[in-house]
């Protein structure tokens, strides 16, 4: 009866992705047409990196919590990244990318995740050739890619479908439009 009790008590929590939904600002999504398990979603919070990542804590614990570098930090889920940027066209607010794996897997630039101590989690998550694999793709502009420094190549023309606000934004978490 006590299992039972407790997992109804953790039915009625939240989870990080539906708080970011009900307490931020929609920003922008994105969405491959061939892979929905493709996408990701883009918000506002009008509180600091740092601030934004206690409270999404709080919300719900993560896998695994990366350490803050320049203004970004990882929070890694289960299914999913949230991926917090300082915004550059809004000082002191924080864009809040909830990308699923795939997105991650297929769009960002290893080095961006330079510094948070994820190394071992990504390989382990998406296979000991990933780095070197993904880095090749970024290079040679086969896929767009999100790094540290700015953003690598180019999505081809209707790759991507509309979210619920424009097509994909360009320059990465932290660029704008």
């Amino acid at each position: 009866m006590a299992a039972a009790l407790l997992f109804l008590a953790a039915c009625g929590m939240p989870e990080a992705d539906d708080f970011i939904d009900q307490n931020y600002t929609f920003v922008d999504a994105v969405q491959n047409d061939r892979n929905t398990g493709d996408r990701a979603m883009l918000y506002r919070s009008n509180q600091s990196v740092a601030k934004t990542a206690a409270e999404l804590i709080e919300v719900e614990q993560p896998r695994k919590v990366g350490e803050e570098v320049e203004g970004r930090q990882v929070l890694v889920y289960d299914n999913e990244f949230i991926i917090l940027t300082e915004d550059p066209d809004n000082p002191g607010s924080t864009l809040v990318e909830v990308a699923e794996d795939e997105f991650v897997r297929t769009h960002y630039h290893p080095g961006f995740f330079s510094g948070m101590f994820l190394g071992s989690l990504l390989s382990s998550r998406f296979g000991p050739a990933w780095e070197r694999t993904q880095t090749t793709r970024c290079r040679n502009n086969n896929y767009g890619c999100y790094s540290g420094g700015g953003y690598y190549g180019t999505f081809s023309p209707g790759s991507f479908g509309r979210g619920r606000g424009s097509t994909f934004r360009g320059g990465g978490p932290g660029t704008g439009k």
